[in-house]
């Protein structure tokens, strides 16, 4: 897409008029969160500059070591050893507070493994959805990580949260809604 020079003008009249949002203790420039798209989309490239300029980046774990010399012969052990790898290279690419952050989904095998490693990889942010994310607390426990479920409906949304209040005393750091029908959540 060609940008005239009165788009350009609005877009930088509308990134002017951005506030900083708060996630916790970390401060994001931009209230933007980059997508997880997966499969070779948003690896440390895209996450990395997507931080640099001020928004949060996120690395899909989805196959995130498909280019791995030994995937073929161990897709598990080269996607977990990717993680940290682009998570490494992302953060280099964003340079001092830069957000970065993971898609991981519930549905995926060994998906306590992969949450391990994205926190000792040193993520800031863990989005989690494909599934109800009820023990993603036990699995980043002792990490400075902040914790995002992925919610469809208001009642996903109150389950999680009451389920991690009762049991690890503690409540999403943000959620991530994935439909206009969930936008109701504002009245629970």
């Amino acid at each position: 897409c060609f940008l005239t020079d009165s788009k350009t003008k609005r877009l930088e009249r509308l990134r002017l008029n951005m506030k900083p949002f708060k996630i916790g203790e970390l401060t994001v420039r931009y209230p933007l969160i980059q997508g997880g798209m997966g499969v070779g989309v948003s690896l440390s490239s895209l996450a990395g500059h997507v931080a640099k300029e001020g928004g949060v980046g996120i690395l899909s774990t989805a196959q995130i070591g498909y280019r791995e010399p030994d995937y073929d012969e161990n897709p598990v052990e080269a996607n977990l050893r990717a993680i940290g790898t682009q998570v490494q290279e992302a953060r280099e690419i964003a340079g001092a507070g830069g957000v970065i952050g993971v898609n991981i989904m519930v549905a995926t095998r060994f998906y306590e493994r992969y949450v391990k490693a994205a926190c000792q990889a040193g993520v800031d942010l863990i989005i989690s959805g494909a599934g109800l994310p009820v023990s993603l607390p036990e699995y980043a426990k002792g990490f400075p990580v902040k914790l995002a479920p992925i919610v469809s409906s208001a009642k996903a949304a109150m389950v999680i949260c009451k389920m991690w209040d009762r049991k690890y005393k503690r409540v999403p750091d943000l959620l991530v809604i994935d439909s206009i029908q969930t936008m109701n959540l504002a009245s629970v």
